[in-house]
């Protein structure tokens, strides 16, 4: 296991484009950390940095404790898997996981020893001697797998490898890694524009915004404490409301909680807004309900609030009662309450 350390990493593109911007982070030796972020946010370049495939402007890429800046990819020890899986489609399943191995030289009899581990790892033995064409998508996700574990890297690098995958096999193959990265606790640095896959997979998530990393931390605190109003936004599904400030006072009454300083926007997770008054301080606020969407054992309500014509989603288990066009007063839980101030876009607690 090796840690990976970057140290105010940039990237500047001809003509002054800053897709990187300082990033400093440290991978511990056998983490999952996902890089997450919407598209152009500069997590896939960070990435390539790491890799070697795309040059570093400024800063330090240091993997194992050894300084990487300068080396060729082949030279990291890493191994990389890529959302279009990069097998060679002229090879059977078995030479394309010999193939790197070959290439350095391994003595055939601990090559035979790897590709059988991995093969009995990743369930992919049947296969071996048919070509990738004949594989489903897991299945050559699988053998990607494979090609990167028989090299037994100091470093794994995930590059949106689900995302060519539908979502069945997606939530199949999300297991599948987790488990694999648990065995064989190698470093791994991942990265999606999913959030429900991050969330699932990682030990810590960093998300990403603008080539800049706006927070860190376990999926579960970015969740419950979004540090900006963009982390807010993006980490959840439905994602957060918002409210104004002065539009909830006017309707709260008492049940406003006092706020601290710089509040102006406040954020409420649709599954802390419910349709009958708990016995809690909460904050009550009359709305038509224009839209409902089952989901599974929940329900999505889309509601346009009286006043301001505003949209919010509410999450309830089960089916709800109510319908369409009905008019509803749903509560705010004046104990789940999210201040942010709208200037920064950070926090005020």
């Amino acid at each position: 296991m090796a840690t990976i350390d970057l140290i105010d990493v940039r990237k500047t593109y001809p003509g002054g484009v800053e897709a990187v911007q300082g990033i400093s982070l440290a991978v511990g030796a056998g983490e999952l950390v996902v890089l997450v972020g919407p598209s152009g946010c500069g997590k896939s370049t960070l990435l390539r940095m790491v890799a070697g495939l795309e040059t570093i402007t400024a800063g330090t890429v240091s993997i194992g404790g050894t300084v990487v800046n300068k080396l060729e990819p082949a030279q990291r020890d890493i191994a990389m898997v890529f959302q279009n899986y990069a097998l060679y489609p002229h090879m059977s399943v078995r030479q394309n996981l010999e193939y790197g191995l070959k290439n350095r030289g391994t003595p055939r009899p601990l090559i035979d020893q790897r590709v059988a581990e991995a093969a009995r790892i990743l369930e992919i033995a049947p296969f071996l001697d048919r070509k990738p064409r004949q594989l489903s998508g897991g299945q050559r996700q699988r053998v990607a797998m494979g090609r990167a574990i028989v090299r037994q890297p100091k470093a794994f690098l995930f590059d949106e490898p689900l995302s060519n995958l539908d979502a069945k096999l997606r939530g199949q193959m999300r297991v599948e890694i987790r488990r694999l990265q648990r065995t064989l606790r190698t470093t791994s640095l991942y990265v999606t524009h999913d959030q429900l896959e991050a969330m699932t997979l990682a030990d810590r998530l960093v998300v990403m915004n603008a080539g800049r990393i706006e927070q860190v931390g376990k999926p579960t605190e970015l969740y419950e404490r979004p540090a900006s109003l963009f982390v807010a936004g993006f980490i959840g599904s439905p994602p957060m409301n918002f409210f104004e400030l002065g539009y909830l006072r006017e309707k709260a009454g008492s049940s406003l909680p006092a706020l601290p300083e710089g509040s102006d926007i406040i954020g409420v997770r649709p599954d802390s807004i419910v349709l009958s008054a708990p016995q809690e301080p909460s904050i009550p606020l009359p709305a038509i309900v224009e839209l409902i969407e089952p989901v599974g054992g929940e329900s999505h309500l889309h509601l346009r609030l009286d006043g301001t014509g505003q949209l919010i989603v509410v999450e309830v288990a089960g089916r709800p009662d109510t319908a369409e066009g009905a008019t509803q007063t749903v509560y705010l839980k004046a104990v789940a309450l999210h201040p942010f101030n709208r200037e920064t876009g950070r926090r005020t607690a």
